[in-house]
């Protein structure tokens, strides 16, 4: 269900990781039920969060420190 609906949004999926997807502004990665958003741009995360809580249900952590076991750096 998530792939239909990054589907729409144009995203396109990374073929060497199905989990990523992208479009020329942002990177979303899923998990089972975890998304990660990376980009600098703070008002397109905030437009496909708004997007993505329109359509599923969901809970917003904020700032990850670890996803995966990948350590996350930010510079804000």
């Amino acid at each position: 269900m998530m792939h239909q609906f990054l589907d729409s949004l144009e995203y396109i999926q990374i073929h060497i990781n199905n989990s990523m997807f992208r479009n020329d502004i942002l990177f979303v990665a899923v998990y089972v039920d975890d998304i990660l958003i990376c980009k600098s741009n703070k008002n397109k995360i905030l437009d496909l969060k708004i997007k993505l809580s329109n359509y599923f249900e969901m809970t917003d952590c904020k700032m990850y420190k670890h996803y995966l076991e990948m350590l996350i750096t930010q510079n804000c």
